[in-house]
């Protein structure tokens, strides 16, 4: 009888010492200084404008990292891009020396949510990062910049895939592509050359951007609606500072006789300039800080 007992005794102070274990790590983790580790190495591969608040434990093999925000400085001051109140973050092997380190993680962004997975690859030299996003039911009026603005030109939600190598100091070196698409919205409320386009219901948006050899790619953006169509493509020339960018898009605007007419002005204006194909082309230079529609 005594000998049945015992694996289940053996059992159990062996279950009592793990949690005790888990409990002694929880309650004295290191968070000040895990947090400056995983900044300075964001930092080795060009992201040094992420900020995080603090970092708390995640059982079984993870973390919480509290109010996340990715910026760009401007000016002398810091203008934020993205912010996540909370991003949970998980090995996704229990080695925490495997190489290359795979890391998983999610969050809540802009009323919707952000989740995908990191490999860290220490190979002797440069590290290298690999980042894969998925986005679901993003809501870009709820970033702070664009709810500020009196007529926000686009409501609705995206959702997407994302990603992005990188292996030098700075960001604008690495590669990636971003994919994202919505279904139902409005956008509108354009000024062109003093010529205000109203906001419209759209059915679907699609685009595709990639990032190559300091260079952001449009290689395609397309929104439908009804009656009417919408298509970019161009670059943009990456800069240290970002918002000296320069711009060298193209838009293309294509509308029913209908529409035209309800336009007014703007209608109009899209009539005058129509190609063979019904488009109404608009160049935008300048740069991210300055745009500047030309005809």
């Amino acid at each position: 009888m005594r000998n049945w007992r015992r694996p289940w005794i053996l059992g159990g102070y062996i279950g009592y010492a793990v949690a005790l274990f888990v409990l002694f790590t929880y309650l004295n983790f290191p968070g000040q200084q895990v947090r400056a580790f995983v900044l300075t190495m964001l930092g080795h591969v060009g992201l040094h404008q992420v900020r995080i608040g603090m970092v708390q434990p995640l059982l079984p093999a993870g973390m919480t990292l509290r109010e996340v925000s990715v910026a760009h400085e401007v000016n002398g001051q810091r203008l934020e891009l993205v912010h996540m109140p909370a991003l949970q973050i998980w090995l996704r092997r229990l080695s925490p020396f495997a190489n290359p380190l795979r890391i998983g993680f999610e969050g809540g962004l802009y009323g919707g949510n952000i989740l995908g997975a990191v490999e860290w690859q220490r190979n002797g030299q440069e590290p290298a990062l690999g980042i894969r996003v998925e986005l679901q039911d993003i809501q870009p009026t709820a970033h702070p910049l664009v709810a500020s603005l009196e007529n926000p030109p686009f409501e609705g939600k995206l959702t997407g895939n994302m990603t992005l190598h990188l292996s030098g100091a700075h960001w604008q070196d690495g590669n990636g592509r971003l994919l994202v698409q919505g279904d139902a919205g409005n956008m509108g409320n354009f000024d062109i050359k003093g010529v205000r386009l109203p906001a419209l219901a759209y059915e679907q948006l699609t685009g595709e951007l990639v990032l190559q050899q300091r260079s952001l790619v449009v290689k395609e953006f397309s929104v439908r609606g009804r009656d009417w169509q919408l298509e970019a493509h161009g670059n943009v020339s990456l800069r240290q500072d970002m918002l000296r960018s320069p711009l060298n898009l193209t838009i293309r605007v294509r509308a029913s006789e209908g529409l035209e007419q309800q336009l007014g002005m703007a209608g109009m204006f899209l009539k005058q300039r129509r190609d063979r194909r019904g488009f109404s082309a608009f160049k935008i230079g300048g740069t991210l800080e300055r745009p500047q529609a030309t005809l």
